[in-house]
């Protein structure tokens, strides 16, 4: 028993150093017990101007790799792409700051993700996009990265990372068959 108990205490100690070390905010909140809403948004702050740092690098360099989940994809991330991923922002705090970290690796996102369909483009908007496909992922919060077929290149940019809500919204123009290109 006694055992155990250390086992526990040490686990405990590890992980509390490794989310201190990975979230600089993680023991200023864990030492309160309860997040508030400005924690969180506290957090996505930071998260979003670390995901600008990021971003900074793909500034002439993007990245680009090719990925099968669910379809195949070549895929190019910008500055413009995380730029316009961090600035959609929910009134959800909580989920913007694990929207900003998880924009900090689309390529992580899309590999681990399930795929979940596509959609046409709605009339009279995004007329250089041939569909949206999504892609989801649970990791405390369910999140979907929504990811967009460029008409003239072909290649896949990511364009917002979404809750469960505005998936919702999305659901009935969702088909889960391979997209005709």
């Amino acid at each position: 028993m006694k055992r155990e108990k250390i086992q526990e205490e040490w686990i405990i100690f590890h992980l509390y150093s490794l989310f201190s070390n990975l979230f600089p905010n993680f023991a200023v909140i864990m030492r309160k017990q309860v997040r508030t809403q400005e924690d969180y948004y506290n957090e996505s702050r930071r998260l979003r101007a670390e995901t600008l740092l990021i971003a900074d690098t793909l500034r002439d360099n993007p990245l680009h790799f090719t990925i099968t989940n669910g379809i195949t994809m070549n895929v190019e991330v910008t500055k413009s792409d995380l730029k316009t991923i961090v600035s959609k922002n929910t009134q959800d705090n909580r989920f913007n700051a694990f929207k900003n970290k998880m924009a900090q690796d689309i390529r992580g996102f899309l590999e681990k993700a399930k795929y979940e369909g596509w959609r046409d483009v709605k009339p009279g908007k995004h007329p250089e996009t041939a569909y949206f496909a999504y892609f989801s992922r649970e990791l405390g919060s369910k999140a979907y990265l929504c990811v967009r077929k460029i008409k003239n290149t072909g290649i896949f940019k990511p364009y917002a990372i979404i809750d469960q809500t505005m998936f919702d919204a999305e659901v009935p123009m969702l088909k889960k068959e391979e997209p005709l290109d």
